[in-house]
């Protein structure tokens, strides 16, 4: 149950942008009525930011919106959100995954070419929410602060999506986004300390805060009825600035897959 866990926070982490775990159903806003959805599929992608080899990773995963604005769910942490006319606000406390330097199926994070980078262990993080409705398109700006292991760093997405085709069962939506990590958070991740470099024989490398990754993603949700629905979501990831001249970071361009089924209740 713990590998479960680990494997669905990191799923989550990486796609955070695509808003996996949202529910199928569109709800009238003048009637919020408290919702809950739980899903299992699979996921697909890097073993870490910039890694050469890709992997099929399980998904489980759950989420509880309450009609007065209480959440928790295995994306979002547990928090509060609301909305104001076309501005919607949130704040929660959430779960940040680690990377291990050695290949192992209890972390997608995980891969043999980080030997003796040392492992990033996971950080409890603060996750704030900020989005604006401006007539089809959704822009969103997100922050995630860690609370523990404060030496990883934070990180802030910006993105933007907007539906492209929609009928009563098929909805298809098209976004992207915007990584930018500060230095400590892009130390972690793409740095490479005098320590590290002797362990591992990659060249010691200090990179300055900056944007690290562009997301791009087209995702389709299936509804088949008022319970059950079906979402796949396709991206493909660029890493970029300091990060993509990291000696960590071996390819650059990315896909990213991932596909549940969903119930809602």
């Amino acid at each position: 149950m713990k590998h479960i866990f680990k494997l669905t926070a990191i799923a989550f982490s990486s796609l955070m942008a695509m808003s996996f775990s949202a529910h199928a159903q569109d709800k009238p806003a003048q009637e919020p009525e408290s919702t809950a959805v739980i899903g299992a599929g699979v996921f697909y992608g890097p073993e870490y930011i910039g890694a050469k080899k890709n992997r099929f990773g399980p998904i489980l995963f759950g989420e509880y919106q309450n009609k007065n604005g209480f959440f928790v769910g295995a994306g979002r942490g547990i928090g509060f959100g609301t909305k104001v006319e076309d501005f919607s606000v949130s704040a929660a406390v959430g779960y940040r995954a680690g990377r291990e330097d050695s290949r192992t199926n209890s972390s997608l994070f995980s891969s043999d070419d980080l030997k003796g980078m040392g492992d990033i262990k996971g950080s409890v993080t603060t996750n704030l929410h900020l989005g604006k409705t401006l007539g089809a398109v959704n822009f969103t700006a997100d922050a995630n602060l860690a609370l523990s292991h404060r030496e990883n760093g934070n990180l802030y997405n910006f993105g933007a999506s907007a539906p492209v085709f929609q009928t009563a069962s098929d909805k298809v939506e098209v976004g992207g986004t915007l990584s930018y990590g500060d230095a400590k958070y892009n130390q972690t991740y793409f740095g490479v300390t005098a320590t590290q470099s002797a362990n591992s024989g990659y060249k010691a490398y200090t990179p300055k805060a900056g944007f690290t990754q562009a997301l791009g993603t087209v995702a389709w949700t299936h509804v088949i009825d008022k319970n059950w629905s079906v979402r796949t979501a396709a991206g493909v990831s660029q890493v970029m600035g300091d990060a993509a001249d990291s000696p960590l970071t071996k390819k650059k361009t990315n896909p990213i897959l991932m596909s549940t089924v969903n119930y809602s209740f």
